[in-house]
């Protein structure tokens, strides 16, 4: 079911439809990877699951075929109306992913995929988005540029270290990753890609918003000593982590980014103790 480089090409061509790069419209076209998507996402009959850019359908029909319950969103009017014309059972929305992460899915509703092929631009936000849902997705399937995947799954003492990677890996592990060459896609990207399989936790740690937006605003000054971030910050959570640091014998000399994500986790856990919100 899915599609070839000749298969996406005459599809365009019959839908008058002209890849825009300003919405990181490149279309895979490896078969090979719709089927590890699938594989990886552990896909059976009567799954929920949820597709962002449906594009030219290559994974849609592969979901539909598989018997599950697909809710998708499409931002190109063009391709949503193939989409909507062409298999419906697929619950379809002509709308931007950041706006809404899981389409019409209500995400109240627990147990159930993601499955994406995720533009470049909008890839970190979108992901920030479904980490604030109130029903997390047990597994999702990603296809991202690697040098965004490179960011969320790094470690502290890295550069790519960032608050995304300390929110993302207390809620999910990394269970499979593989690269995907550019010439998998069409029109080709300038960058490779890569495959991401992510698991929930059997113990998830989510972060009360007031305290991720402190820990980004301590991560913009990232190479700056944590104590003089903290001094210049003048918040109740700036004292609590002079404090914390203190207490636990953590030089104030040391960078955001050198951190580990177990000790901003205790960080998190000691301000909801304390009653910082």
């Amino acid at each position: 079911m899915a599609l070839t480089l000749l298969q996406t090409k005459d599809l365009l061509k019959r839908l008058a439809m002209y890849p825009k790069r300003r919405w990181g419209q490149n279309f895979l076209v490896n078969p090979t990877f719709v089927e590890r998507s699938l594989k990886w996402a552990q896909i059976k009959a009567d799954d929920v699951v949820v597709e962002i850019g449906s594009g030219c359908g290559t994974l849609t029909g592969d979901l539909v075929q598989a018997k599950t319950h697909v809710f998708a969103i499409e931002k190109d009017p063009i391709l949503f109306e193939y989409i909507r014309n062409t298999w419906n059972r697929v619950c379809i929305i002509c709308e931007d992913a950041v706006q809404y992460p899981v389409g019409l899915h209500n995400a109240d509703d627990a147990n159930y995929k993601i499955v994406a092929n995720l533009p470049y631009a909008i890839a970190s936000v979108w992901l920030d988005r479904i980490l604030e849902l109130p029903q997390l997705p047990t597994r999702m399937v990603l296809m991202l540029q690697t040098e965004a995947a490179g960011r969320w799954f790094s470690r502290e003492n890295s550069k790519q270290f960032c608050p995304l990677s300390i929110f993302l890996q207390s809620i999910y592990r990394l269970e499979n990753k593989c690269t995907v060459a550019k010439r998998c896609f069409y029109p080709q990207p300038k960058v490779d890609s890569m495959l991401l399989s992510l698991v929930k936790n059997p113990q998830v740690f989510i972060f009360e918003c007031t305290c991720k937006q402190f820990i980004r605003s301590v991560f913009v000054h990232r190479r700056q000593q944590i104590g003089h971030v903290c001094k210049a910050l003048q918040s109740i959570y700036a004292n609590a982590l002079i404090a914390f640091l203190q207490e636990n014998a953590i030089d104030l000399s040391c960078r955001a980014e050198c951190l580990p994500i177990e000790v901003w986790q205790r960080f998190a856990t000691r301000c909801l103790q304390a009653d910082c919100l």
